[in-house]
């Protein structure tokens, strides 16, 4: 008997919603021992499944049919206290996103405590022997620290250890490792792995990625549009794929092959630096000094795309920051063309920052919620002195650029999609007409699809507009992808840089070794 199974489950959405339902005709099984992948898209009703499960469906949502079998047991028949007693303590969670998830007022070891408590189980020490069991360093003093305090990593470790307390017989792992820097999402990987080995449980593991999915699944289920398009054993379902749906997903996985380039035309890519930094040095300064980015140096050629390739806290968005004046480095030089930004006053830096954009990672915190996308658009040239009409139907010709509807402008960033955002971030960018666009982890939380489709919008509008860019990412698939060199920061140093076939081919540094071989999937596709 499997320890869970779904059967025939719909979930139907609310009147006017896109489609009638969030899943339709849903069956799947998870045995003890081993883990299962369910990979789709956003809104393939991945989450939708795993939140009927767990009784988290949100009110507007409704079961109409099917059944939810936990060890033969329909578990929609239960009351909302039995569903409670199920929690946690037959089905562990880990959720997306921990910094969400665990509470800010609480510290870590009141957090993993909680969970204990209201199922009545002791604690005495197990708190901290969860800790060390996740792979905490110094589970004494993390346990009285916030979770603003932990890195994402330690956070999704502490969700684990929450998740673990009762020792489940099966363990929900939602999109766990999306926004992690590939060494620390590899940790997470192997952790999850080697904890369902020792305790025989049986893990549900969601994800948009069939690098991970290559990485830890031994069965897989591919979601699309709220149905099961195609399941299987992973080694069936990667080599030799069914549905054309399942084809684009694995195709969609960006390779650490660098594609060909073409350059800007009448343009070619060329040795002059639009851009060079020397010996670029930023220290935050609180109870103690923190070293930022030490001592960095590079140069981007007129129509380069170069990438800023390392973990989080190397010290790439700080390095981006100074570029743009966002912090002010203590040393070193950031010459633009002949111009040396450091030190300019802000008057004077103002004429810069037309020809220098940025698009940010998150383009949900970075456009005004309150604002429609073609004021947002228009915004930066207005500010600069261009007429306001001139800016909008400039808005409207941006919105046709980044493949976005014109009627877009009249709406407001919440009504579109996480992809979308992204593009209207990029418009907006572009309303400047900068020489220099800096594009800091632009593709980072998306579906590898949609992540696919902002690649390739960005290398069409850089040899299109003549654009140069400087490209930071964890992800070095992504790198490989759209730059032409990469630098490797640890630490706030760069310790490699080179052409990116090169680099990726022959790295020199052990650090740049360590990133290529946590790539999800990669050893498993040399072999």
């Amino acid at each position: 008997m499997s320890l869970l199974r779904i059967e025939n489950l719909t979930v139907a959405l609310p009147q006017g919603a896109e489609r009638p339902h969030a899943i339709s005709d849903v069956s799947m099984s998870l045995d003890a021992g081993e883990i299962l992948c369910i990979v789709g898209e956003s809104g393939s009703g991945k989450s939708v499944s795993v939140a009927a499960t767990m009784g988290l469906l949100p009110a507007a949502l409704k079961i109409t049919q099917g059944r939810i079998l936990l060890d033969g047991t329909d578990i929609l028949g239960f009351s909302p206290a039995q569903m409670r007693d199920m929690r946690g303590k037959r089905i562990g969670m880990i959720f997306q996103e921990p910094m969400t998830a665990l509470n800010p007022l609480m510290r870590v070891r009141d957090q993993v405590a909680e969970i204990m408590q209201v199922h009545g189980a002791p604690v005495g020490n197990r708190v901290l022997e969860l800790l060390e069991a996740v792979g905490l360093p110094n589970p004494a003093t993390l346990a009285r620290a916030y979770p603003h305090q932990l890195s994402g990593g330690q956070r999704q470790r502490v969700m684990i250890a929450i998740a673990l307390a009762l020792e489940p017989a099966i363990l929900i792992a939602d999109e766990p490792t999306t926004a992690l820097d590939v060494t620390t999402q590899m940790q997470v990987l192997h952790l999850i792995r080697n904890i369902q080995q020792r305790r025989g449980m049986g893990v549900l593991f969601i994800t948009h990625d069939f690098g991970v999915v290559a990485e830890i699944a031994d069965r897989v289920v591919v979601m699309q549009q709220g149905a099961v398009v195609e399941s299987g054993h992973v080694t069936e379902i990667l080599q030799n794929p069914q549905h054309p749906y399942t084809l684009k997903l694995i195709a969609a996985v960006p390779h650490t092959t660098p594609p060909p380039r073409p350059a800007p035309p009448g343009h070619p890519i060329t040795g002059r630096p639009i851009l060079e930094l020397v010996g670029v040095t930023k220290t935050y300064r609180g109870r103690g000094a923190v070293p930022a980015v030490h001592q960095a140096s590079l140069r981007i050629g007129r129509g380069e795309t170069l990438g800023l390739v390392g973990e989080s806290g190397s010290g790439k968005s700080t390095l981006a920051r100074a570029i743009v004046r966002l912090v002010i480095p203590e040393s070193g030089a950031i010459r633009f063309h002949d111009t040396d930004l450091r030190p300019l006053s802000r008057g004077q830096w103002k004429p810069f920052r037309k020809r220098i954009q940025m698009v940010f990672q998150d383009p949900a915190a970075s456009l005004n919620p309150r604002r429609r996308v073609g004021d947002i658009i228009a915004e930066g040239p207005v500010a600069h002195g261009e007429p306001r009409h001139k800016a909008r139907a400039r808005a409207i010709e941006l919105l046709r650029l980044v493949q976005l509807d014109p009627g877009a402008a009249d709406r407001f960033p919440h009504e579109f999609s996480g992809g979308q955002r992204q593009r209207i971030g990029i418009a907006r960018a572009l309303a400047m007409e900068p020489e220099l666009l800096i594009a800091d982890e632009p593709v980072s939380a998306l579906d590898v699809s949609v992540q696919a489709q902002i690649l390739e919008l960005l290398e069409d509008l850089r040899v299109r507009l003549n654009l140069t860019m400087l490209f930071i990412t964890h992800d070095l698939r992504v790198a490989a992808q759209i730059c032409d060199r990469v630098a490797v920061m640890r630490r706030g140093i760069i310790v490699e840089q080179g052409p990116t076939a090169e680099v990726f081919a022959n790295p020199t540094h052990d650090y740049t070794r360590a990133l290529l071989d946590s790539i999800p999937g990669r050893r498993k596709n040399q072999t």
